[in-house]
Parts: structure tokens; C-alpha cells; sequence
């Protein structure tokens, strides 16, 4: 049997995605692991299923919002993508943080997403200033992708 996706918890941010006002939920179970994590709490599996409660969070939250963000999900990217063609056809930009080098692990989810923003954590590539899209990374290998732009 395979398993759903887990989030814990979910929150408005405004500094996300650039331009919009993101629902972000947090993904739990990330694969990475990164040295240096600031989110070591969410690599546990853990966690309401996502599948189960996305569409109640976003309804609870739907005039307040443009965009729908995921910190994670790509231990599951069947899934994932089901979740993103749903909420592009609701009408929200959507977006993924994941801490993979791997930019073809995302190719059947580019369709359904505008933003994608990949690049593990590594505290010898901190950088001050490296800003895309108005967004700040923590470290060089960091990058932030651009629907129409960049794939």
C-alpha cells in the first residue's frame, strides 16, 4: 500500500513566490536530509494526510489567496502532480520548494507549476546576495525556476 503524502501544518506567506499570496504547507518525510536543515522537524513521516485535507485548507483560504505552495512532496511526485494539476485548474498559481539537485525529477509536474525552486542546503555555498526572482536562496546551487521563463 502505498503512502499519502503528510503535511504538518500550513500557513499564509507573502515571500514565498514572488508577487503572491501563498498558502504554504509543509511537507513532511523529506528525503534529503540536508546538513544544516533549518526544518529538521519535518523530516519525520508525520503528519495530517494531504491528500485527505488539501482541498478543505484551500477552500477555508480561497478568497485570501493566489497561489498555492508546497515545501516538499517529491518523495511522491505521481502524487504530488496530481495534487498541482487540481490546483491549477482551481485557478491558483502554484510552486515547489524541494531540496533536490534533480530538475528532471519535476518534468510531469512543469505543466502544473509556475514556480519550482530546488537546490539542497549546503553550508559551504552560502551566499548573502543571491537573489532570483526577488526571492532570497540560502546557498549557490540554490536556483528558483520561472514557468514561461526558464521552462
Amino acid at each position: 500500500m502505498e503512502k499519502n503524502l503528510k503535511y504538518i501544518g500550513y500557513g499564509i506567506a507573502l515571500q514565498e513566490v514572488p508577487d503572491e499570496i501563498s498558502l504554504v504547507f509543509n511537507i513532511s518525510n523529506c528525503p534529503h536530509r540536508c546538513k544544516g536543515c533549518h526544518s529538521e522537524y519535518l523530516w519525520e513521516d508525520t503528519g495530517e494526510d494531504l491528500m485527505d485535507t488539501f482541498q478543505d485548507v484551500i477552500k477555508q483560504y480561497e478568497e485570501n489567496i493566489t497561489c498555492v505552495c508546497f515545501m516538499g512532496g517529491d518523495q511522491d511526485i505521481k502524487q504530488l502532480k496530481i495534487i498541482l494539476e487540481y490546483i491549477k485548474n482551481l485557478g491558483y498559481k502554484t510552486c515547489v520548494y524541494s531540496g533536490s539537485d534533480d530538475f528532471d525529477l519535476f518534468k510531469d509536474c512543469l505543466p502544473y507549476l509556475d514556480w519550482l525552486k530546488i537546490g539542497s542546503y549546503k553550508e559551504e555555498l552560502t551566499v548573502n546576495n543571491n537573489i532570483q526572482y526577488g526571492i532570497k536562496l540560502a546557498t549557490s546551487n540554490q536556483k528558483m525556476y520561472k514557468s514561461g521563463t526558464d521552462y
